[in-house]
């Protein structure tokens, strides 16, 4: 298998990029639809989602070289909106200004944050969008990579989407507790969140590996190596087992025993979502293998 040209900077935008979003999209979620028991998951979701964001950027800038020490060049990236790196470039560059607004109005950080408050719901609506355009285009990026088959999937984008929201909850959580340390009982509320998207992710990931294995030589090469291959012992532990049965194990008990359960416990399964959501970016672009030339 020749190896990526596709390396960790790349692999860790992808895993920021989708945390930092889904943060976002949890942040929101818990403000609109539980503002009375879930101030500090919203809080914390906010606070996260920018920076998060933007340090998976400038991950992917380090990644252009050339355009890193000659950033003007960086202007011509938006001059073809038929490329899809055009349109990343214009969705992150509205989505991280609107994420550390979100945060300053839900956080009341500074003057900026107090008026912008006022209109946090109209935020919370378009940040939305781009929260969502910005985890499903971490996916696009490399479905679109017509030379690696394993890649060139409809299924890419909505396998990270699925890990976004889960990373990000993950990541949201966390902070949850950092911030406020009464919060960790009420965050079994949210528990069944990573019931739901972990569903969801596994269901994709399943569905992505096995239709790998009859869409062309290449896509079945890719696929055999995550599954039986070199990569296997990675793939079924750090993805499969630590990054989805045992986080979704822990969150069914965490959501049934509601509050009872060791706080240890409670951030280890999402510190495992965290830890699967990285493995599984980086094994898709390791296992990517290029067209055979004949």
């Amino acid at each position: 298998m020749q190896e990526s040209a596709w390396g960790w900077l790349i692999i860790t935008y992808l895993f920021l990029a989708g945390a930092g979003s889904g943060a976002f999209i949890a942040a929101v979620a818990c403000d609109l639809l539980a503002p009375d028991w879930s101030k500090a998951l919203a809080r914390a979701g906010s606070l996260v989602a920018g920076p998060l964001v933007a340090i998976g950027t400038l991950c992917l800038v380090l990644d252009l070289e050339a355009g890193l020490w000659e950033p003007w060049r960086q202007i011509y990236m938006v001059n073809n909106l038929r490329s899809m790196i055009a349109w990343g470039v214009i969705i992150l560059s509205v989505f991280i200004p609107i994420a550390l607004l979100y945060a300053a109005a839900l956080n009341e950080i500074t003057f900026v944050g107090k008026l912008a408050k006022k209109y946090v719901t109209i935020i919370e609506l378009i940040g939305s969008v781009f929260a969502i355009a910005t985890a499903t285009y971490t996916g696009v990026l490399i479905a679109v990579v017509n030379g690696v088959p394993f890649w060139n999937t409809p299924l890419m984008p909505v396998l990270f989407l699925a890990s976004a929201i889960s990373t990000g909850l993950a990541a949201a959580m966390i902070v949850a507790a950092i911030i406020d340390v009464k919060t960790i009982k009420t965050l079994s509320n949210f528990a069944l969140g990573h019931v739901i998207f972990l569903s969801v992710e596994a269901l994709v990931l399943m569905l992505f590996v096995f239709m790998s294995l009859t869409r062309s030589t290449e896509a079945a090469l890719s696929a055999n190596i995550l599954i039986s291959g070199h990569l296997s012992p990675y793939f079924w532990g750090f993805v499969v087992v630590l990054g989805i049965i045992i986080p979704f194990i822990l969150s069914i008990f965490e959501y049934i025993e509601y509050g009872a359960m060791p706080k240890a416990l409670v951030l280890g399964a999402d510190l495992l979502v965290l830890m699967g959501g990285m493995s599984l970016r980086a094994l898709i672009i390791f296992s990517g293998t290029p067209p055979q030339i004949i």
